[in-house]
């Protein structure tokens, strides 16, 4: 082979099917720009008052898999049941292009996932349907072994954990449960 004799190494070509797999980014803090918009604030703080994880969606209304985002998966009702445990933001791109530029926003959908320490833990660029979205909402909302309490105790009960006569566990009911 004239190339291997000119000196050149050869080497066969991988698919180029197959995409690289993609480094994942360790997690960031979130930025609140001093110039945000107040909901946006508002948002953030109430995230931390609650102790809740965050949701960014960043669209415009001209953006057709953005609106299938917000139609198709975050009003399906098991998606729409479990961002009660989260605080979601919808920032339009038009309305707010500095805020998306402090956020890297090249392209929409843009969803940001912060964690409770107010770090970006995963992102979504483009549609996901409803299950897919759920099992990320699912590792969001569910903090991993090692972000639990290091003291040993359990972290509050929330709604979802009540039993079938819908007290919450260690808790017993101040009325009777109604029957079924």
């Amino acid at each position: 082979m004239i190339i291997t004799e000119l000196g050149y190494k050869v080497e066969p070509a991988k698919d180029p099917t197959v995409a690289p797999p993609q480094k994942k980014r360790e997690p960031w803090k979130a930025p609140v720009p001093k110039d945000a918009p107040e909901f946006f604030k508002k948002a953030i703080e109430r995230a931390q008052r609650e102790g809740k994880p965050l949701i960014i969606d960043f669209w415009a209304p001209s953006c057709g898999p953005c609106l299938r985002l917000k139609t198709v998966t975050l009003m399906d009702p098991k998606v729409a049941k479990a961002l009660g445990a989260a605080v979601l933001i919808y920032v339009d791109l038009d309305e707010h292009p500095t805020l998306a530029e402090s956020y890297g926003v090249i392209s929409i959908p843009d969803v940001f996932l912060v964690n409770r320490k107010g770090l970006v833990v995963d992102r979504l660029k483009e549609f996901e349907a409803p299950k897919p979205f759920l099992s990320r909402l699912n590792r969001l909302i569910e903090p991993p072994k090692d972000d639990k309490p290091k003291d040993g105790k359990k972290d509050p009960p929330r709604d979802g954990d009540r039993d079938e006569h819908g007290a919450l566990p260690g808790r017993t009911l101040e009325r009777e449960p109604e029957p079924r």
